[in-house]
């Protein structure tokens, strides 16, 4: 899992240079050649979103995530291994509340053939079938989040 995360996280990467090249020919287009663009600002947000839903999994395993650090920073590798093999739980149920949650509106989304009200009308399909997939991901980064911890535990009763 850590390796896909690494992959998945590397591609993300290269998503904002895309992003931004949407909004320059986005600028030139309307600036330069007066042709208003209707699909490059959404196309911009989805690709934003893309990112932020790709790093996820990244952002977990390199441990970039916000954390109060003011017990934890003065416990041992084993204590923070224990705390962390407790509190992962708590993250893995509330992505899987986002999860539940996600699919149900993909569904609706699926059903409906949701589209954004705008002149260009995307589907939003794609979009939440990727944000479910990475969620999906997410949980699985931090089962070997939790693995990876109980492996630091036993190995603390081993020395």
């Amino acid at each position: 899992m850590d390796g896909m995360a690494d992959l998945i996280g590397w591609f993300a990467m290269f998503l904002i240079y895309f992003m931004i090249l949407v909004l320059l020919y986005d600028v030139f287009s309307d600036k330069v050649l007066g042709i208003v663009q209707n699909w490059t600002l959404e196309m911009a947000q989805f690709t934003l979103a893309a990112f932020y839903f790709l790093a996820g999994p990244k952002t977990l395993k390199d441990e970039g995530h916000v954390r109060l650090d003011l017990i934890y920073e003065r416990l041992g590798m084993r204590g923070r291994a224990i705390i962390d093999s407790i509190t992962i739980w708590l993250v893995i149920f509330y992505l899987a509340v986002l999860l539940w949650g996600g699919i149900s509106s993909l569904h609706y989304s699926w059903v409906t053939h949701q589209r954004l009200p705008s002149l260009w009308a995307p589907s939003l399909v794609p979009i939440k079938i990727l944000m479910n997939v990475c969620v999906l991901l997410m949980i699985l980064q931090c089962i070997a989040i939790f693995f990876r911890d109980v492996l630091r535990i036993t190995e603390g009763d081993a020395r």
